[in-house]
């Protein structure tokens, strides 16, 4: 009975760590946002440009609503190699004159676009 007890309690146990680790890579598996991307990329990278009340080109980054409404394929959700944004940072033309994009930034983009680029 006592080890019976013992092996129910471990079996609870594991279930609830499984539960978590479910839970905690569903969250992490959702996907990059424009918000983590514009905290990690947009921010330092692009923003002195591309914000405010006349951003380069019309593109205003800081904005998803604004961003998402340009209908000149600045993004297109799922298809990054439709989307001026991720060729222009991939082919190192944007940012001009600052410093290329790492490697992940651009990644961070891809996959943001690729996903759906999702608000939040």
């Amino acid at each position: 009975m006592k080890h019976q007890v013992v092996i129910v309690g471990l079996l609870l146990l594991l279930g609830a760590c499984n539960y978590r680790i479910s839970k905690s890579t569903q969250v992490f598996n959702s996907g990059p946002t424009f918000l983590s991307v514009k905290e990690q990329v947009f921010k330092p990278s692009c923003l002195s440009c591309h914000s405010g009340p006349d951003p380069e080109m019309g593109i205003d980054l800081s904005d998803y609503s604004k961003l998402m409404k340009l209908d000149f394929g600045v993004v297109t959700p799922g298809d990054p190699f439709n989307s001026t944004l991720y060729l222009n940072v991939q082919s190192g033309r944007m940012p001009p004159g600052g410093p290329r994009l790492t490697d992940a930034e651009i990644k961070l983009i891809s996959d943001w676009i690729t996903q759906g680029a999702r608000e939040n």
